[in-house]
């Protein structure tokens, strides 16, 4: 009985350090693992459609829609513009007025754990009365019609257009998982002398596998490799 209890003390220790041995493995692996990326589709992202001439008003009140893109209320003065102030990418660029309410599109892509996500908009002051001006760049989650902050950032803009960024890790919102993502723009300004350019808005998402998933894999390996010792 002792012989028998002794062994199987030694095989539970066993079984213990392979788990243990697994999971440091596991966690080890994932953390060395390359990170996946992708381009998240951006509707519109260069502001060239209509393509028609400047239009003001992102929900088409104008009686010309800007695609991919929408605001809650009327923009007195925001939309699409070719020639000047120029642009980044293509030949047109969206334009933000102060006070006016934000540029929003709500993306396809559905965040995930792990997601760690980066927006990247060109921008730069078109006219501003008091400089330097500004732009408020968002990150959000569709929560069954509410948009739902996920990170927001404030920079300034200079005359010359520049590539700002803004990241979202999925982990520091756990309630975001399973919800779509998307983008909102707006002048930072708080008075309505002030217009900013905005383009070429790029949004990537890259992520590592769990450590579990990992676990799940060595386990499968492991329990594989003892199935060929037994035969």
């Amino acid at each position: 009985m002792a012989e028998w209890w002794s062994g199987l003390n030694q095989v539970t220790e066993t079984h213990i350090m392979t788990t243990k041995t697994l999971l440091g493995f596991a966690v080890a692996l994932a953390a060395a693992m390359p990170l996946w990326a992708a381009s998240i589709t951006v509707e519109n992202f260069s502001f060239e459609l209509p393509g028609t001439g400047k239009v003001r008003a992102w929900n088409g009140e104008n009686g010309v829609d800007i695609p991919g893109w929408a605001s809650d209320t009327t923009a007195a003065d925001s939309g699409v513009e070719s020639d000047w102030p120029g642009s980044s990418e293509g030949s047109w660029a969206g334009f933000l007025m102060g006070t006016d309410p934000a540029a929003w599109q709500l993306t396809g892509h559905t965040i995930a754990a792990g997601d760690t996500f980066t927006l990247l908009v060109d921008a730069h002051n078109n006219w501003s009365a008091t400089t330097p001006a500004h732009l408020t760049m968002s990150l959000y989650y569709d929560d069954a019609g509410s948009r739902v902050t996920a990170g927001s950032s404030t920079v300034e803009l200079t005359d010359s257009f520049a590539q700002y960024s803004l990241a979202f890790d999925s982990g520091t919102l756990p309630g975001s998982i399973g919800k779509n993502i998307g983008i909102m723009l707006q002048n930072g300004a708080t008075t309505s002398d002030s217009w900013i350019g905005i383009d070429n808005v790029r949004l990537d998402v890259a992520a590592i596998p769990e450590p579990g998933t990992v676990v799940l894999l060595l386990g499968g390996l492991a329990a594989l490799g003892a199935v060929r010792r037994r035969r």
